[in-house]
């Protein structure tokens, strides 16, 4: 007789030199999670680090599946091929989400109310510079981050993977998942937060920055429109408040930096995957969080 799984999650990771940090993110991952009926699936790939084997100390339990290809959307690629869940949760290497939020993250999902679903995002600016401290104090007041944060942790249900597979080989996933779904089939649940930690430097933010509005381009010379949440106004609202007119002055300025750069930027060969290092530090051990 054939033996039913009784998976009803799969969360998968992909990490590329994480060792730092992944046995953070699993230690607040494993914080009651149910071993019967959620599988966690972590893929270490193009790692020159410990991140397979920081992976198994942390979570024993976890699947790693481990490939020497580098590229995020090609572990995704690789982790769905093995996920057996109802729904698939995508988590970044370098976040703090416990388990009970992945219950209620993916409880619309089981329940056919959605095809996709997010939470919201907390941003952790401790040991940033002033100027980053800027940055974030006009980006969080835009209204980009009022629905949700689609991106970093999200789900998607069996029915709602036929919309996004195969995953191309895209700078912005995330983005590019969101775009899949129209607004009425994705699910904001509100009592969902994972928190982020900012870039410290602004040498750091500008390089995310930089590969943010590189993937968006890319998306739009796809075909793929914009998600929604544009708009200024935040920015005139920060006009009337003179407290802010530095931080508006340090958005502004990364800004138009990041689109210059990108506009005299070098445009063949593979594209170049920034990445903020410095927010990544190494970890007190799994007792200690």
């Amino acid at each position: 007789m054939t033996q039913v799984s009784k998976i009803t999650t799969s969360i998968l990771i992909p990490a590329h030199n994480e060792a730092a940090v992944i046995g953070r993110t699993l230690a607040h991952l494993g914080r009651g999670l149910c071993r019967d009926t959620v599988e966690v699936i972590v893929i270490p790939n193009g790692c020159r680090d410990r991140t397979a084997d920081a992976a198994r100390e942390a979570m024993p339990e976890a699947i790693v599946l481990e490939t020497q290809v580098p590229g995020k959307a090609n572990a995704m690629r690789l982790g769905l091929a093995q996920a057996r869940g109802a729904a698939i949760v995508f988590l970044d290497a370098d976040l703090d989400v416990d388990a009970a939020a992945i219950g209620r993250l993916v409880a619309p999902l089981l329940r056919g109310e959605a095809l996709a679903s997010h939470g919201g995002m907390d941003v952790d600016l401790a040991g940033c510079s002033a100027a980053v401290r800027g940055f974030y104090a006009i980006w969080q007041r835009g209204p980009y981050l009022r629905g949700g944060k689609f991106g970093g942790l999200f789900a998607v249900s069996r029915a709602g993977l036929e919309r996004i597979t195969p995953l191309p080989d895209v700078t912005a996933d995330d983005e590019y998942v969101s775009r899949a779904f129209r607004p009425s089939e994705k699910a904001y649940v509100r009592d969902v937060r994972f928190v982020a930690r900012a870039p410290r430097t602004l040498a750091a933010l500008f390089a995310v920055r930089k590969r943010v509005r590189r993937g968006t381009r890319e998306l739009g010379r796809m075909g793929h429109g914009a998600s929604g949440g544009g708009g200024r106004g935040h920015l005139v609202g920060a006009l009337a408040r003179p407290m802010l007119w530095a931080p508006l002055l340090v958005f502004l300025s990364l800004t138009v930096s990041v689109r210059v750069a990108l506009m005299f930027g070098a445009t063949g060969g593979a594209p170049k995957w920034e990445r903020d290092d410095s927010s990544r530090v190494p970890v007190a051990r799994r007792g200690d969080l």
